[in-house]
């Protein structure tokens, strides 16, 4: 079995490589297209909020979700709900929130992921781990359970809030006061942080005392009547993006496909360098061959090419050439007559054994009579040319 060299085993190992990482990214491809966001308000999926879009419908309030082309808020809203952010929020959309609440809104966070605690560590809290998977809150002031809620909301979480800042009213609670839910006042409008958001979900809405404990907290607001689900912050965009000559390599799949080309052309040329190949010998250490290989081996090949023929034709046109140079006979002539113009022109060539010689040369066919032949020919030819 043939061993693979060095350079097959690096490009074995790089279509591997670029294969899985093509496979990767079509899976995760598939399972983004697959699954939406968590808390997005158009997901069905348990940890979607489409449930809560349609109870807050139900309740009579304006409730609206658009495509944005560029982030912006509009002051028609009364309450913007920044459920479990997907993305980070940039410097100028901080600006755009914090705007808009200052004008009077009501802006309510709810997440314990990732870019939900950038949220969180943007208003001064940090999310920290209670320690167990379902932990009870309770309410520690009366402002989201005045009215009495007709069933006590079952909120659990994982996360509570660390702060760093005091001018905050905690609304809930873990049993040792960690808080969970908690609003400031920032201009004229207010900041609502929750670290539990299993009670906006569509598996958790259906639990007792969930649905009103929503609507509670949406009207701490005051009395909101048009809500905004931002889903800006899941990902959800318009192509405002328009395509250019500067941009066309990043956002084109042609230009994507040229930048993977170039960087698997690259990567080639790299593993092929200098600094990775085999280590080569000194000049000097080099040995020279004798030049009886270089015969041996162009004749190996002549052998395995099946060139037999044509050696013994080569000998036979040679051997006649040489015979009838000097009576200037032409030696494409058919053999018997070029055999006997030459016996009548030179006494000393033997007819019959030329006609046998060079019939020898033309029937033989296997390798040992070829040998045989061209040694008759050669002995042939220098007898009669010392002769003559």
């Amino acid at each position: 079995m043939r061993r693979l060299s060095r350079d097959s085993w690096l490009a074995l190992l790089l279509l591997v490589l670029f294969t899985a990482v093509t496979a990767l990214a079509l899976y995760q491809q598939t399972r983004a297209n697959q699954q939406a966001p968590p808390l997005a308000s158009f997901s069905s999926q348990p940890d979607g909020a489409r449930a809560l879009w349609l109870y807050l419908e139900r309740m009579g309030f304006e409730v609206h979700n658009p495509t944005l082309e560029n982030f912006a808020i509009s002051p028609d809203y009364d309450v913007v709900l920044l459920l479990s952010p997907q993305t980070a929020v940039t410097a100028p959309e901080w600006r755009i929130l914090e705007g808009w609440v200052e004008q009077g809104g009501t802006l309510i966070v709810v997440g314990d992921d990732y870019f939900s605690s950038q949220v969180v560590d943007y208003f001064g809290f940090r999310l920290s781990y209670t320690g167990g998977t379902e932990t009870a809150v309770f309410p520690q002031t009366p402002l989201l359970t005045a009215p009495p809620l007709p069933a006590a909301a079952s909120l659990t979480t994982t996360y509570a809030l660390q702060p760093r800042r005091d001018d905050f009213v905690t609304h809930y609670a873990t049993a040792n006061g960690r808080p969970v839910v908690v609003s400031w006042v920032q201009g004229d409008g207010r900041i609502i942080l929750s670290a539990s958001p299993a009670a906006f979900t569509n598996l958790g809405l259906q639990e007792p005392g969930n649905a009103a404990w929503v609507l509670a907290l949406l009207n701490a607001a005051g009395d909101p009547q048009v809500l905004f689900f931002d889903e800006w912050h899941h990902g959800v965009r318009g192509a405002a993006v328009t395509v250019t000559a500067g941009n066309w390599l990043q956002r084109t799949p042609g230009g994507r496909a040229l930048l993977y080309a170039a960087l698997v052309l690259f990567v080639g040329l790299v593993l092929q360098g200098r600094i990775f190949g085999r280590p080569l010998p000194m000049p000097q250490a080099l040995s020279r061959r004798a030049p009886l290989e270089y015969i041996s081996g162009i004749a190996n090949l002549s052998r395995r090419a099946g060139h037999r023929t044509a050696v013994l034709q080569d000998y036979r046109h040679r051997l006649k050439r040489d015979l009838g140079f000097r009576y200037r006979l032409n030696p494409t002539l058919p053999d018997e007559e070029f055999v006997a113009r030459l016996a009548e022109l030179d006494t000393a060539v033997d007819p019959q054994e030329l006609r046998a010689l060079l019939r020898q040369l033309q029937t033989a066919r296997s390798e040992h009579e070829m040998v045989q032949a061209a040694a008759a020919a050669a002995a042939f030819g220098e007898r009669v040319n010392w002769l003559l």
